[in-house]
């Protein structure tokens, strides 16, 4: 990244950098143990986990998930991770503790120091929600997106990502989460006979 746009986006006078104090420096002994628990739940590490119980669910009750759910779900997941990793060479943001300064940030969980931008948990988190809650009523939009949610603002709270890193990862996956089922309502349309 441009040193100058660096600078505008993440330095000290930045509003990114001074929400990430802001959010960062406020915690409270009842959260920690939730956005720590949501470094794993909000992870793709875990992507293999959720793949099998939506398969599950899938199999079990067809009419709540169908399969196509699941699908789309596997396609959007492994072009969102593709993203990420793709953005995260590209830019090579540092991460708050090696940016600001260990002494400076409080981190929960695993210290990470390199490659912040995007954030990959805001990624995976929404897209999933835009994958799992499409055509679906409130009873699953919104646990996914408060989930979503919750996840976006943990990885600020312990210490993992500035603000701009989550919000272009919330942006990224539901931009993906979108353009995986748009493509294949597309393709489903294509297929159907004419007449």
């Amino acid at each position: 990244m441009n040193p100058q746009l660096h600078h505008a986006l993440y330095g000290p006078q930045s509003l990114n950098h001074q929400l990430f104090m802001a959010i960062n420096h406020a915690h409270s002994s009842l959260l920690d143990p939730v956005m720590e628990a949501l470094i794993y739940l909000g992870g793709s590490r875990i992507v293999y986990l959720y793949v099998a119980i939506l398969l599950c669910v899938s199999l079990v009750r067809r009419k709540a998930l169908p399969l196509r759910y699941v699908w789309i779900y596997c396609l959007a997941t492994a072009i969102g991770i593709g993203l990420e990793e793709w953005l995260k060479e590209l830019f090579r943001v540092p991460r708050p503790p090696l940016a600001i300064g260990l002494d400076q940030v409080r981190v929960l969980g695993e210290v990470k120091l390199k490659n912040s931008f995007p954030s990959g948990h805001a990624l995976f988190v929404f897209m999933t929600a835009v994958t799992l809650s499409r055509r679906r009523g409130l009873a699953w939009k919104v646990p996914l997106y408060s989930f979503a949610v919750l996840t976006a603002y943990s990885r600020v709270y312990v210490g993992a990502h500035y603000p701009l890193d989550v919000l272009a990862g919330a942006m990224l996956g539901t931009g993906t989460g979108w353009l995986v089922w748009k493509g294949y309502e597309l393709l489903s349309r294509q297929r159907r006979p004419s007449g």
